[in-house]
């Protein structure tokens, strides 16, 4: 029984012809996820397939109720990997090609509860394996199957063996040597105290500031524009409206994080490829991809309770931004132009979240305003990616749906767009609902000029390629961006001053 099952669970062969013979030094056996590399496949092809349709997510459901081993074929029948975009830990890798030059004789053995079909894709990239003992259709292999497995093939102390998880110790009780690839203190804390550890591959464990990147807490920024209708009704003295707005702006932003951390996990590959997103927490494997779907569904789950106290027309359009993001992110980001409508879109659903948070009055203008100047830098965001490829001599991102060749066409549209906020801006100071508003509305003329040179001097950036991929943290971090900021300020404060004499 015991043969026929190795014979179920061992893949052989990234080299033809290749055997496993004792020689000076026994085998050396290799866990794959997280350990080999800072990923997980089985994750990994979960998020790809689900991207695809997310109605894919009840198919996984039935694959997983006939178990995990089933699961992971079938997710691994649905994908084809890209194995030189999966992050490595370098450290491990550059230690197997040592030990190959060093002992070419010495067999070096990929032994992983992932499906044998990703895993032999790894091993044949790597190039150092011998053979791949993996999980098949039947058979999952971690735990206490991948250590029967090789101790009923090298004998208790037979083979050395390099792992990351609380499950290898299963492993490690029978192996020669004990070799851990980690970030956690914690858990090799724990190792140490159980095992002599024979040689550690330290991996820096992430940062906060790591994960508040991952979280985008500088992009709640944006989330500031809830509170802009509120500002231009000039209910300063609301205290209630002020506390309901905090509370918006904290559910909201956390709900936001949720969705970009979300995002983030659909476009793995995607980001790999990217200049700049391929540092990002997920595409790198600083932070490991189950730690990210746990963040997510945390993030949701506070958000939600939250809402339970917050005006539930608020708590609907949070609802719709939610949805409107999804569909982005499994479909709609690779349609082109409907994408940057859809960017403008969520930023003005964040200002009509803020009117029925606090039962502000509907504004056409601030509605107007927001699409066509919040459209124009989407089309920023677009070109300056595309400025990105450009210099790299490609021709398209992956996964978006615009060319090189679409340069000059973005660029007339963002100048355009964002031209024609400022004129909205221009219409609505000569209208009579301003009059009544500001003491000295004509000093509101001197927002166009000011808001004329922002826009021409974001597309000039943009133009010359030196346009961060996201023109809100370029804004963030630009200083004339943050003065033009005060100085609009300062001008509408004096357009009111009258009003608080």
């Amino acid at each position: 029984m015991d043969s026929e099952m190795n014979e179920q669970v061992t893949a052989t062969d990234s080299k033809p012809g290749a055997a496993v013979e004792q020689g000076s030094l026994p085998p050396l056996c290799v866990d794959l996820d997280g350990t080999l590399i800072k990923s997980d496949l089985l994750i990994e092809s979960f998020l790809r397939f689900v991207k695809l349709n997310p109605l894919h997510f009840f198919w996984v459901l039935v694959w997983l109720y006939r178990g995990k081993a089933h699961l992971k074929y079938k997710l691994a029948a649905q994908n084809w990997l890209s194995p030189e975009l999966i992050p490595y830990n370098q450290e491990v890798v550059t230690y197997l090609r040592a030990q190959k030059k060093a002992c070419p004789e010495r067999a070096i053995i990929l032994c992983t509860a992932s499906n044998e079909r990703l895993a032999r894709q790894v091993a044949e990239y790597v190039g150092v394996f011998d053979e791949v003992i993996a999980s098949n259709e039947h058979d999952n292999i971690m735990g206490s199957a991948k250590a029967k497995i090789l101790t009923d093939r090298f004998g208790h102390g037979g083979f050395d063996y390099i792992g990351n998880d609380w499950n290898d110790w299963k492993v490690w009780s029978n192996a020669r040597q004990v070799l851990v690839a980690t970030q956690s203190d914690r858990f090799l804390r724990q190792t140490q105290q159980r095992f002599t550890i024979d040689r550690i591959f330290r991996e820096q464990a992430p940062s906060p500031r790591e994960y508040l990147k991952a979280l985008r807490v500088h992009q709640w920024t944006k989330n500031a524009l809830l509170f802009i209708p509120f500002l231009l009704e000039q209910r300063f003295d609301d205290v209630g409206g002020w506390i309901t707005l905090f509370f918006c702006f904290i559910s909201f932003s956390l709900l936001a994080s949720a969705t970009y951390i979300w995002n983030d996990l659909l476009d793995l590959d995607s980001d790999r490829v990217n200049i700049i997103k391929k540092k990002r927490a997920f595409a790198s494997g600083r932070i490991p991809l189950l730690t990210g779907i746990k963040m997510m569904i945390g993030l949701v789950a506070i958000s939600v309770l939250i809402f339970m106290f917050l005006p539930p027309a608020f708590a609907g359009v949070a609802l719709l931004y939610t949805v409107i993001t999804l569909a982005y992110s499994f479909k709609l980001k690779k349609v082109p132009i409907l994408d940057v409508c859809l960017l403008a879109s969520l930023y003005t659903l964040r200002i009509i979240a803020g009117m029925l948070a606090v039962s502000a009055a509907w504004s056409f203008w601030l509605l107007a305003f927001s699409m066509f100047f919040f459209l124009s830098l989407a089309l920023a965001k677009r070109v300056s990616e595309l400025k990105n490829l450009e210099k790299r001599e490609l021709n398209q991102a992956s996964g978006r749906g615009y060319v090189t060749s679409d340069l000059d066409l973005l660029q007339m549209l963002g100048v355009v767009s964002g031209f024609v906020s400022v004129l909205v801006v221009a219409l609505y100071i000569n209208s009579d609902k301003v009059a009544s508003m500001y003491a000295v509305k004509e000093v509101l003329w001197l927002l166009c000029p000011v808001l004329l040179f922002w826009v021409g001097r974001i597309w000039m950036v943009t133009s010359r390629g030196k346009m961060h991929e996201d023109p809100i943290v370029f804004a963030i971090r630009d200083r004339v961006s943050l003065q033009t900021i005060l100085i609009c300020g300062v001008i509408v404060a004096a357009a009111m001053s009258a009003n608080f004499l």
